[in-house]
C-alpha cells in the first residue's frame, strides 16, 4: 500500500507489454527485470573494479593509452581527409595541369602561361563561372604600417580569386581585387598591423616600395587548406599591363577555375586539351592540358608518367590508421589476457551465479558490463589526455588540430567508440568465463585448458610483434634522416648567412652593400643570385653543345649569379675555375654541375660552347669555364637535378644575398654589424636574415614529423604491452607462491628462481622477435622505395630492436619475480 503509486505505474506498463506480446519473439512480461538486473550488474561491476585496484588500474591504463593514440590518429586522419572542404564550392573548383609528352615519357606540371587564362575565359566560358591565376612561386612579403612591419605569406590573385575560393569577407567585398591599388587582409593580419583600429581604407606598404589601400578583411582560412597560410591577397592586375603583357612562352603562373554547375570536369578537360598546341607548337614534345579537381589536390596529386598514382601522403595516412588500430588492439589484448588469467578467482563467482539460476547469457552480460565500465573510465582519461596533450601532438605532427568538444557528434562518436572497445575487449573474457561448469567451479577444480593458455600466449606474442615492428620502423626512419643530413650538399653551410632583397632599392644598392659589408671586417665575401640555395626555381631546356645537332633531353635548373657567388657560398670545383672580375665581364660564360655535365654526355666540358634556343640577357652562346660538385637544392632524399650558373650584371635579378662571415668572427659579433650597415644603406627595408644551415635543416621537417610520431607510437605500444606483462607476471607469481617456497626450502637461489619465473615471458618475446624482424624489414623496404637517396637495412637495426625489447621485457617481469624470490618461504607455505 505504501508504494501503490509505483505499483499502479508498473501495472500500466505490464498492460502495455501484454498488448505488444503478439509482436514479440517471446514473452517479455519480465522486461522490467532487465532494469533491475542492469542495476545489479552495474553495482557488482563497480565494486569489482574498486576491489581489484591494481588490475583495474592496469586495465584502465592500457585501454586509456590505446584509446588516446587512436583518438589522436583519428583527429589527424580527419584533418587530412577534410583538406580544403572549408571552401563553399569544393566539388567545383579545379586547377589546370600541363602534361609534357615526349619520347622520355610524360611529365606533369601546374605551371602555365599567363595568356592561358584569357583564352580559357574567352573561348570556353560555357564550362567556367570564374577563372583566376596566381604566381607559381609565392613568397613571403613585408607588410608595413607606421612602425609595425611583419613578414607574412600572401598570394597574388586575379580578380576572380576571392569568388572561386569563397573567401568569407568580414569587411569589404570579394570584388576588391579588381583595383590594382587594393589589398585584402586576413582578420589576424589586420589585427597585427592595426590593433583595435579599423583597417578599412588604411594604407599598407609592401616590401618598403609600394603603397596599397586595404579594401577588404577576410576570415582566416583554416590550416588544412591549400591557401591556409595566406595572410593577404594582392591583385594580379598590378603586374600585367600594356608594358608587361600576358604571354604564352613563360610558364610562371598557376590557373584555377570554378566550374559551371552543369559542366563536366572530364568534358572540359577534353575540350581544352589541345589549347597550347595552337599557340605553342613544339617539335620536341607535345603539351596537353587537363583539369585537376580540388578534392585531389592534397592526397592525389602524384603522377608517374602522366598517370595519377597513390601519393606517399595517402600511404602515411593508411599506415598511421593501421598503427592506431594495432595499438588499440594491444590495449584490448591486455584486458583479455588479464581477465581470462583470473579464471580461478572468478570461477567460484560464476559457479554461485549459475547455481542460483543465472543463464550463461546473463553471466556474460555481467562481464560485458565490467568491460563497459573499464572502457568508460578509460574514455574519460583519454579525453583528458587528448585535451592536455593536443598542443604537443600538433608540434609533433605539424598540425593545428583543435579539440572539438563543443560538437555533439564528437561525444556521440566517442561514446560509440567506447562501446566498441568494450565489446572488443570484453567479448572473449565474457565467453570464456561464462562457460565454466558450476559444479567444478564451486569445488575449485577448474583448470586452464591448453587452448586457453595458448591463446593467451599467442596474444602476448602478437602484442610484442607489433611493438618490435614499430621499434624497427622508428630506428630505420631516424637512420634514413641522419643519412640524408650527412649528405654532401656541394657548398659550405657553416658561417653562411642568407638575406632576401624585397625591393628594387635593395637590389640597386647591392654593390654598395657588398663593399660596405666587406669593409666592416666581419664579412669575408658577399654573393648575389636570383634564386635561393635551397630550392630549384628556374628550370629551362633547349640547350645543346656546339658542334652537335642533338638537343640535350633534360630540364636544367638555371640560376643567375654575381661574380662572387661561388666564393660566398663555398662552391666546390671539380674542373675549371670560378667566375672572376679579373676576367672582366663574364656574362658569356657559364658554370655547370657534375650531373649537368653527365647529361651533356661529357665528363669535363670546360672550354666547350653551350648553345641555348632562348635568349639569356641577350645572349645565346656561352663558354663553359668550370664544373662544380652537385648542389643539393631540393629534398636531400631525392635525386639531383642538373644545374647551370650564369653570371649576370643585371642588378634587378639580385633577389637573394649570401654573406660569408669572416674566419674567426662569431655570428653574435657579426650580425649586429651587418644589421647596422643594411639599415644605413636601405633604411626603409626591414632587416631579416637566416642561417644557411637552419634553412637546409627545414627540409627534413616532414620526415622528422613522421619519425617523431613513429617514436611516440613505438614507445606507447611497448608501454601498453609492458602494462599487460606487469599484470600477467603478478598473476603468475601469485599462482606459483607455494612452488617458489618449496624450491627455496630445497636450496634454490634467487637467481635461479628469477630465471625460472622470467623464462616463460622471455620465450614469448623471443618468438615475437623472430616473427617481427622479417615483417619489419619488409615494411621498411617498401617505405624506403619512395626515397631515391636511401640507406640499406643493416643487421644493427634488427639487433638493437631485439635487444631493447628483451631488456624491456625482463625489466618488466623482474619486479614481481625478484619480489617473490626474496619472500621468506615460511610465509609462502602457510595454509591459506
Amino acid at each position: 500500500e505504501k508504494h501503490s503509486p509505483n505499483r499502479a505505474a508498473l501495472n500500466y506498463w505490464f498492460q502495455v507489454i501484454n498488448y505488444l506480446r503478439p509482436f514479440a519473439l517471446k514473452n517479455i512480461r519480465s522486461t522490467p527485470m532487465f532494469f533491475i538486473m542492469f542495476k545489479h550488474n552495474f553495482l557488482i561491476s563497480f565494486r569489482t573494479l574498486i576491489k581489484n585496484k591494481t588490475f583495474s588500474l592496469i586495465n584502465i591504463g592500457g585501454l586509456a593509452l590505446g584509446m588516446t593514440v587512436s583518438m589522436f590518429i583519428g583527429l589527424w586522419v580527419f584533418d587530412e581527409y577534410s583538406f580544403n572542404k572549408n571552401h563553399e564550392h569544393y566539388d567545383r573548383i579545379v586547377q589546370v595541369l600541363r602534361f609534357n609528352i615526349d619520347s622520355e615519357g610524360i611529365t606533369v606540371s601546374s605551371a602555365g602561361p599567363t595568356a592561358l587564362r584569357g583564352e580559357l575565359e574567352e573561348t570556353y566560358s560555357h564550362f567556367f563561372d570564374h577563372i583566376t591565376m596566381t604566381f607559381f612561386r609565392p613568397q613571403a612579403q613585408f607588410l608595413t604600417y607606421d612602425e609595425r612591419s611583419f613578414k607574412e605569406m600572401g598570394y597574388i590573385f586575379g580578380e576572380d580569386g576571392p569568388h572561386i575560393f569563397s573567401l568569407n569577407m568580414i569587411s569589404g567585398t570579394r570584388d576588391a581585387l579588381q583595383n590594382p591599388s587594393n589589398i585584402i587582409l586576413s582578420e589576424s593580419m589586420a589585427a597585427k598591423l592595426f590593433g583595435e583600429e579599423d583597417a578599412m581604407g588604411k594604407t599598407v606598404r609592401i616590401n618598403s616600395g609600394t603603397d596599397l589601400i586595404v579594401q577588404g578583411i577576410f576570415e582566416d582560412l583554416p590550416n588544412n587548406s591549400t591557401f591556409g597560410d595566406a595572410r593577404f591577397f594582392l591583385p594580379m592586375s598590378r603586374f600585367y599591363n600594356e608594358e608587361n603583357p600576358l604571354v604564352w612562352d613563360n610558364f610562371n603562373v598557376k590557373i584555377f577555375a570554378l566550374m559551371n554547375e552543369n559542366a563536366s570536369i572530364a568534358a572540359a578537360s577534353v575540350a581544352i586539351g589541345d589549347v597550347l598546341k595552337q599557340f605553342l607548337p613544339s617539335e620536341r614534345f607535345e603539351r596537353e592540358l587537363s583539369l585537376h579537381p580540388m578534392k585531389d589536390w592534397h592526397l592525389n596529386s602524384s603522377f608517374e608518367d602522366g598517370v595519377q598514382v597513390t601519393s606517399s601522403r595517402v600511404q602515411v595516412i593508411r599506415l598511421y590508421a593501421l598503427i592506431g588500430g594495432f595499438i588499440l588492439l594491444i590495449g584490448c589484448i591486455n584486458f583479455m589476457n588479464l581477465n581470462t588469467a583470473q579464471f580461478q578467482k572468478r570461477g567460484k563467482e560464476v559457479g554461485v551465479r549459475k547455481a542460483i539460476g543465472s543463464q550463461r547469457g546473463e553471466v556474460a552480460g555481467q562481464f560485458l558490463m565490467e568491460s563497459f565500465l573499464y572502457s568508460l573510465a578509460a574514455l574519460v582519461i583519454s579525453m583528458f589526455l587528448v585535451y592536455i596533450l593536443l598542443p604537443m601532438f600538433n608540434d609533433f605532427s605539424g598540425k593545428e588540430i583543435q579539440f572539438i568538444g563543443s560538437n555533439p557528434w564528437f561525444w556521440l562518436v566517442s561514446l560509440g567508440f567506447a562501446t566498441f572497445v568494450a565489446l572488443l575487449a570484453g567479448s572473449y573474457p565474457a565467453v570464456i568465463l561464462s562457460s565454466f561448469n558450476p559444479i567444478e567451479a564451486l569445488k575449485g577444480k577448474l583448470r586452464q585448458g591448453k587452448t586457453s593458455v595458448r591463446m593467451r600466449q599467442g596474444l602476448v606474442v602478437f602484442q610484442f610483434t607489433i611493438s618490435i615492428v614499430l621499434m624497427i620502423s622508428t630506428i630505420t626512419i631516424h637512420n634514413q634522416i641522419q643519412h640524408a643530413k650527412d649528405r654532401s650538399v656541394g657548398y659550405e653551410r657553416e658561417g653562411l648567412i642568407t638575406m632576401q632583397g624585397r625591393s628594387g632599392l635593395f637590389a640597386r644598392n647591392a654593390e654598395l652593400l657588398r663593399s660596405e659589408l666587406i669593409k666592416s671586417g666581419v664579412v669575408q665575401e658577399v654573393g648575389m643570385s636570383d634564386y635561393p640555395l635551397t630550392n630549384t626555381f628556374g628550370e629551362n631546356d633547349g640547350f645543346k653543345i656546339e658542334g652537335t645537332d642533338r638537343e640535350i633531353p633534360s630540364l636544367f635548373n638555371t640560376v643567375h649569379i654575381s661574380a662572387e657567388y661561388g666564393q660566398a657560398v663555398g662552391l666546390e670545383f671539380v674542373y675549371g675555375r670560378d667566375f672572376s672580375r679579373d676576367y672582366g665581364n663574364e656574362t658569356n660564360s657559364v658554370i655547370v654541375s657534375e650531373y649537368a655535365a653527365k647529361q651533356m654526355g661529357i665528363l669535363n666540358p670546360t672550354g666547350q660552347t653551350l648553345l641555348s634556343s632562348w635568349s639569356i640577357d641577350g645572349k645565346n652562346s656561352f663558354e663553359i669555364v668550370g664544373v662544380i660538385k652537385d648542389l643539393v637544392k631540393d629534398s636531400p632524399f631525392d635525386e639531383l637535378k642538373p644545374l647551370i650558373l650564369f653570371q649576370t650584371e643585371n642588378y634587378q635579378r639580385y633577389g637573394h644575398f649570401f654573406i660569408r662571415i669572416a674566419p674567426g668572427v662569431s655570428f653574435g659579433e657579426a650580425t649586429p654589424t651587418i644589421e647596422d650597415i643594411v639599415k644605413r644603406i636601405n633604411p626603409d627595408v626591414p632587416f631579416e636574415y637566416n642561417f644557411a644551415d637552419d634553412q637546409y635543416l627545414t627540409k627534413f621537417r616532414a620526415e622528422e614529423q613522421v619519425g617523431n610520431l613513429a617514436t611516440l607510437f613505438s614507445v606507447l605500444a611497448i608501454l601498453i604491452s609492458c602494462l599487460g606483462l606487469f599484470g600477467l607476471s603478478a598473476f603468475m607469481v601469485t599462482q606459483r607462491v607455494k612452488e617458489i617456497g618449496i624450491r627455496k626450502v630445497l636450496g634454490a637461489s634467487i637467481t635461479s628462481l628469477w630465471a625460472l619465473l622470467s623464462k616463460d615471458f622471455g620465450i614469448l618475446v623471443a618468438i615475437a622477435c623472430l616473427i617481427s624482424v622479417p615483417i619489419g624489414g619488409y615494411v621498411m623496404n617498401i617505405w624506403l622505395q619512395d626515397y631515391p637517396y636511401r640507406i640499406s637495412l643493416g643487421w644493427e637495426i634488427y639487433t638493437i630492436s631485439v635487444i631493447l625489447s628483451i631488456l624491456v621485457t625482463l625489466a618488466t617481469v623482474s619486479y614481481h619475480s625478484l619480489k617473490a624470490s626474496t619472500v621468506n618461504p615460511v610465509q609462502s607455505l602457510k595454509a591459506e
